[in-house]
């Protein structure tokens, strides 16, 4: 009570006096502040040196023997079962035929699991088929596994082949060994992440697989395009609402892989060189944490590791890089025809590097858990755990509360803000009139605003036709974006008359609002920091710049509406399509559609943060600007 009576010259605690002084000042320092913690963030000064904080894992200790002409024997298996089951008539049933029965050639108990799924809910199906093997363990009794995955198409939508070969060599090489503590679970899907998803859910009590084991701890996905050879791989580990691997498993697959002369960058990039100057290491960095939090922002992935960790999975991918004039990758590329194997070499250094990642994690005594799962890595080898970065979070979320405070004090008129005694009374007792008049309204607007995300989050499940293909999904958004800007102009345009103009007073919203984002944000950036960022910066930042001055000019008022709308969803999801690498001006693919579907299927929050929050709030920012 004293924090709300303390505007109206109530007695307060000497920390609230301060506040009320300073509050107007606090929140554009601050603000300017996370943005400079950010923008440091890629200096290797807040950086620190990746290490292996798992003992037991003793990462290239052990002599790799993979690469022998029986291993390679087995890889070209796959073809010979491909050309036998060349009489199918479904692609996907002649290529789980082929790794079933080679998988069972191998000694493995292999299963083929037939399944079906929909892209978004309710709309059409895709009929995909996956195929797995298990290798018992001799030395357990199945309680715990390791998994190591594959699709038969890359996420660039080439052929992924080299991969599925490349399993049938570690599966061969991984059966002629006798010191495994743990199962070896060989998974082939033909329908991507989705697949991938299917599997995890029978797996885990969903019903219709027999051949199973223990709890995986830890899955290894492959992507190897057609190449001759490969300049190194790429590694990625983000999944689609925040979730990381522990960073042990990152950083013990660099250095093996370093050690076996194909080094893993993230996400392919090569850090700047030794005697590069600051400037282009700061912008190697930088280029490289824009990737990281796009990724977990919009969750987009590469590889099918992602699904893994939303059971608490840890889980990467490892993809080949493949040189822009590499003969193999455009012979395929022009003509569609399946390639030959990578050169020996190459094969023998993948498939090394998995081999010592496998017999390090068969050393895991337990679950991983003594490094960091929430980290942002700026360079290879190197790391900022959250106490590092998270600062910048707390400085957004106070640059809100500090301006909601000061817009909380200053509601009302000037008479209600004297510190005459003789008139305390009366001071009070008109600021509590003022809010039993306008509280309810700003409530109402507020709650009107949100029914309209509600509409736009639930029509899609409710009603799934609505976004039956990427063009009408288009459309649809656009005409939700339609009806919010009548909705905007008919409330603006209410308040404009003077019967209702002491019904609603546009700071009391502006502090209501920028309270609720404050506390999403907050919440949001312990989970996933790189989506608060970015939620921060399409709803708190244009919130906090909304009509900065009390009185309001109309070249402000069209200001303030102009940066709203370049900060819209729409804006933002045109935008978004050249981050998944579409053309701005093509509807045939829609990132909405994208979201809704990552929602339904892997519980992604980026949807329902755009149709509850992010919405909402634009909205809410419009009607403050258009208030008198």
């Amino acid at each position: 009570m004293a924090l709300v009576l303390s505007g109206q010259g109530e007695k307060a605690s000497p920390i609230l006096k301060l506040g009320r002084k300073y509050s107007a000042y606090l929140a554009y320092p601050l603000l300017l502040a996370s943005i400079v913690w950010l923008l440091l963030l890629p200096f290797q000064t807040f950086t620190r040196n990746g290490y292996f904080s798992e003992n037991a894992m003793m990462p290239n200790q052990v002599y790799t023997v993979f690469g022998t002409e029986e291993h390679m024997s087995a890889m070209n298996h796959i073809d010979a079962e491909l050309a036998l089951q060349s009489t199918a008539k479904d692609e996907g049933e002649r290529q789980a035929g082929a790794v079933y029965r080679a998988f069972n050639s191998l000694g493995l108990d292999s299963e083929i699991q037939r399944f079906a799924y929909s892209e978004v809910p309710g709309v059409g199906s895709t009929s995909g088929i996956n195929v797995h093997g298990v290798l018992r363990a001799g030395r357990s009794d199945s309680v715990e596994a390791l998994l190591i995955a594959a699709s038969w198409t890359t996420s660039s939508n080439r052929t992924n082949i080299n991969a599925v070969r490349l399993m049938a060599g570690l599966a061969k090489y991984a059966s002629e060994q006798v010191y495994w503590a743990k199962d070896i679970i060989f998974l082939v899907t033909d329908g991507g992440e989705h697949g991938i998803e299917t599997w995890l859910k029978s797996y885990h009590g969903g019903g219709g697989l027999y051949v199973r084991s223990g709890i995986i701890q830890a899955a290894v996905c492959l992507e190897l395009p057609p190449a001759q050879s490969y300049a190194g791989m790429g590694l990625f580990f983000e999944g689609k609402s925040g979730q990381l691997p522990n960073l042990d498993l990152v950083n013990i697959v660099q250095y093996i892989s370093r050690v076996e002369r194909i080094p893993a960058y993230l996400h392919g990039m090569v850090d700047a060189p030794r005697s590069s100057t600051w400037l282009e290491k700061y912008k190697r960095s930088a280029q490289l944490l824009l990737r990281q939090v796009s990724s977990l922002a919009i969750g987009k992935s590469v590889g099918v590791h992602a699904p893994f960790l939303r059971y608490r999975i840890d889980a990467l991918t490892l993809s080949g890089i493949v040189r822009p004039t590499d003969p193999v990758s455009l012979e395929y590329l022009s003509t569609g025809v399946a390639p030959v194997m990578p050169a020996p070499f190459t094969v023998r250094a993948i498939g090394r590097t998995v081999e010592s990642t496998l017999r390090s994690l068969n050393n895991l005594l337990e679950h991983f858990h003594q490094s960091f799962f929430f980290y942002i890595l700026p360079a290879n080898e190197r790391y900022i755990s959250i106490g590092d970065y998270i600062p910048a979070a707390g400085l957004m979320v106070a640059s809100l509360l500090f301006q909601a405070m000061h817009l909380w004090w200053m509601q009302g008129s000037d008479d209600m803000r004297s510190d005459n005694p003789a008139t305390r009374i009366e001071r009070i007792n008109a600021y509590y009139a003022f809010l039993r008049r306008t509280l309810p309204n700003t409530i109402g607007i507020i709650a009107r605003v949100h029914l309209l995300g509600v509409i736009l989050l639930v029509t899609p499940i409710a009603v799934p036709y609505a976004v039956l293909t990427n063009t009408t999904s288009t459309a649809y958004v656009f005409t939700m974006a339609l009806a919010s800007v009548s909705m905007v102009l008919h409330i603006s345009d209410t308040y404009w008359m003077e019967s209702v103009q002491r019904m609603v007073d546009w700071k009391q919203l502006k502090a209501v609002v920028e309270l609720y984002v404050a506390v999403v944000v907050g919440c949001l950036s312990v989970m996933n920091f790189s989506l608060a960022v970015a939620l921060f910066g399409v709803t708190g930042l244009p919130l906090v710049l909304t009509r900065v001055w009390t009185s309001a000019t109309k070249m402000r008022r069209i200001a303030n509406v102009c940066m709203l709308l370049l900060a819209s969803p729409v804006c933002t999801l045109v935008l978004s399509r050249a981050a998944l690498g579409l053309s701005p001006l093509d509807f045939t693919s829609s990132p909405f559609r994208m979201f809704l579907g990552d929602f339904y299927h892997f519980g992604s929050l980026a949807y329902p943060l755009v149709c509850l929050v992010y919405w909402p709030v634009n909205l809410l920012c419009m009607i403050v600007a258009l208030m008198p």
